[in-house]
């Protein structure tokens, strides 16, 4: 009996070492956002974590550039799409990134602050913040997935007649 009780343990541990893989670590002042940065933050240089949804991706020879509208990012890191907007940012990662995107997937990236880039949106003059990236982070597309971020783990136990049985399954 101690042995299934010990067998359980290591089984909830494993797994539970597998789901914490799905969230990001926060980085930097949550309430510095695109929109601060380029309204005239003083923030060149501080780490971050920001997300959002596509826009572009721009394949140039020294790096790629990914073009987000940000939005709020949750506890684990993924943009909250149905949260107003933050802004727009530009990721810079460094290298040619061989993968194409789909316009609309949700990113997350963690990297620093450089600056801004002035360009437009519409008809208006608007101030890319742009984030080079330590780290960029494709989520799974909520259309092709449940609506849950991360694995749901069920434990049962029971028993009769003196034997005790457990079990654990995982819904992804």
């Amino acid at each position: 009996m101690q042995h299934l009780g010990f067998s359980i343990v290591c089984s909830l541990l494993l797994l539970a070492g597998c789901a914490s893989n799905v969230c990001l670590p926060p980085v930097g002042t949550p309430n510095v956002t695109p929109s601060v940065v380029s309204a005239g933050g003083d923030h060149v240089g501080k780490p971050i974590r920001w997300g959002g949804t596509l826009i572009e991706t721009r394949h140039l020879k020294e790096h790629t550039e990914i073009e987000l509208i940000a939005y709020p990012l949750d506890s684990c890191g993924r943009p909250r799409t149905g949260a107003g907007q933050t802004g727009r940012f530009i990721i810079i990662h460094p290298g040619f990134h061989t993968t194409d995107y789909q316009i609309g997937r949700p990113i997350s990236a963690t990297g620093h602050i450089t600056g801004l880039r002035k360009g437009r949106l519409g008809n208006a003059d608007y101030g890319f913040t742009l984030l080079e990236s330590y780290k960029v982070h494709l989520w799974p597309d909520q259309q092709t997935h449940s609506n849950y971020s991360r694995p749901w783990i069920n434990i049962g136990i029971g028993g009769r007649g003196g034997d005790v049985f457990g079990g654990v399954g995982v819904v992804f």
